[in-house]
C-alpha cells in the first residue's frame, strides 16, 4: 500500500531524509557499495600507484624532518614523468576498460539499487535485501547502460561545443590584443576586463552545461523502473520548473560532502602520508559515503514525480475516504405534500 505522506518537500526536507535513510540503511547501502565499487577502486590503485619518497612517510613526519613543499606534494603518486611502456599500458587499461565499466555498469546499477531501497521505504512496503535490491538493479542492465551511454555522449558534444565557443573567444581576444599592443599598447583596464570577460564565459558554461546535466539526469529511474527504454524526454519533462531547486539542493550536497572528505584526506595524509595504504583507506571512506550522492538524487526524483505527476494522490484520496463517518446519517421523514415545505407559523401552531 502506497505511503499517504507523500508530499512535496523543500530543498531541507529532502536532504533530511536522505540522510536519515542513510542512517536507517547504512549496513544494505555500505555492502552494496561495497560490492559493486570495492574491485574497481582496489584495480584502480593497483595499476595507477607509484610508490615515491614523499608518500613513504606521513606529513607530520616530513615537516618534522624539514621537508619543503615541492618535497611532499612535487611527484605525485598517480603518474610520473619517466613512464615505462608497462606503467602507460596499465593507465590505458583503467582509462580505457575500467573507466567505461564504472561509467556504463558500476554506477547505473548502483543508483537502481539505491532508488528500488528509497521506492520500498516511502511507499511503506518491505524494505529488500542487499542480493534482492542487485538483482533488480542488474534486470535493466542493458537498457540502463545504453540509455547511459547517450546521455553521456549527449553531454559530451555540449562540452566539446562549450570549449570550442572559449577557444574562439580566446584566438578573437588573442589577435585583438596584439593589434593594440602594435598600435598603441594594451592598457591594463582592458587586461583586466579581458580577465572578468572570461570569468564570465566560464561560469556561463558551467551554467549552461549544468542546466542540461540536471534536465536530462533524471533518465535512469524511468530505466531502471522499467518505465522506459531511454528516459531522456521523461526526464527533461519531469525537471520542468524545477531547475534552480534541484541546483541548488545539489551545490549543497557537493559542498557538504566535498568538505568532509577534504578533512578526512588530510587528516589521513598527515598521520598516514600518500602510500598506497592511505590511499586504500580513503578509497574506503569514499565508498562509505558514496551512497549520501545517490539518496538524495533518488529522494528528489519522487519528489518531482509528486509534483509534476501526482504520485500518491490516489492513495491519499483513499486514506481521506477510510477516514470519513462509517455510521449513516440520521434519516429524515420525507415530506407528503409541498403544504409540508411552507415556513412554519409558530403563533398558530402554540394556539
Amino acid at each position: 500500500m502506497q505511503n499517504a505522506s507523500l508530499r512535496p518537500m523543500g530543498i531541507g526536507r529532502i536532504l533530511d531524509r536522505s540522510f536519515h535513510l542513510y542512517r536507517k540503511h547504512f549496513v544494505t547501502l555500505t555492502i552494496i557499495m561495497l560490492i559493486l565499487y570495492g574491485p574497481f577502486y582496489l584495480l584502480q590503485h593497483l595499476l595507477t600507484y607509484q610508490e615515491t619518497a614523499s608518500t613513504s612517510s606521513s606529513i607530520l613526519e616530513q615537516i618534522r624532518s624539514g621537508a619543503s613543499m615541492q618535497d611532499m606534494f612535487g611527484s605525485g603518486s598517480f603518474m610520473k614523468n619517466n613512464q615505462t611502456p608497462k606503467d602507460i599500458g596499465k593507465t590505458l587499461l583503467f582509462v580505457l576498460v575500467l573507466v567505461p565499466i564504472m561509467i556504463l555498469g558500476l554506477m547505473p546499477a548502483s543508483v537502481a539499487s539505491v532508488l528500488h531501497l528509497v521506492k520500498a521505504s516511502l511507499f511503506g512496503e518491505e524494505t529488500p535485501g542487499v542480493g534482492e535490491l542487485l538483482r533488480k538493479s542488474f534486470r535493466r542492465f542493458w537498457p540502463l547502460a545504453g540509455s547511459t551511454f547517450l546521455d553521456a555522449l549527449i553531454m559530451f558534444g555540449i562540452y566539446i561545443g562549450l570549449a570550442i565557443i572559449i577557444v574562439i573567444f580566446a584566438i578573437v581576444f588573442a589577435i585583438g590584443g596584439n593589434l593594440s599592443s602594435s598600435v598603441g599598447g594594451f592598457g591594463g583596464g582592458a587586461v583586466a576586463l579581458t580577465i572578468v570577460f572570461f570569468v564570465i564565459l566560464g561560469l556561463g558554461a558551467i551554467f549552461t552545461f549544468s542546466y542540461f546535466f540536471i534536465r536530462w539526469c533524471y533518465y535512469l529511474p524511468f530505466v531502471a523502473m522499467g518505465e522506459e527504454s531511454v528516459g531522456l524526454g521523461r526526464s527533461w519533462k519531469l525537471t520542468r520548473k524545477s531547475f534552480w531547486r534541484l541546483f541548488l539542493m545539489y551545490f549543497v550536497l557537493t559542498l557538504i560532502l566535498y568538505l568532509f572528505l577534504f578533512v578526512i584526506q588530510l587528516i589521513i595524509a598527515a598521520v598516514l602520508g600518500l602510500g598506497l595504504g592511505a590511499q586504500l583507506l580513503q578509497s574506503l571512506i569514499s565508498i562509505l559515503v558514496m551512497s549520501l550522492w545517490f539518496l538524495p538524487y533518488a529522494v528528489s526524483y519522487f519528489d518531482l514525480k509528486v509534483r509534476n505527476e501526482g504520485l500518491g494522490l490516489e492513495s491519499l484520496i483513499e486514506s481521506t475516504m477510510q477516514t470519513s463517518p462509517t455510521e449513516p446519517a440520521e434519516e429524515l421523514e420525507p415530506f407528503d405534500t409541498f403544504e409540508d415545505l411552507r415556513p412554519i407559523d409558530l403563533d398558530k401552531k402554540n394556539d
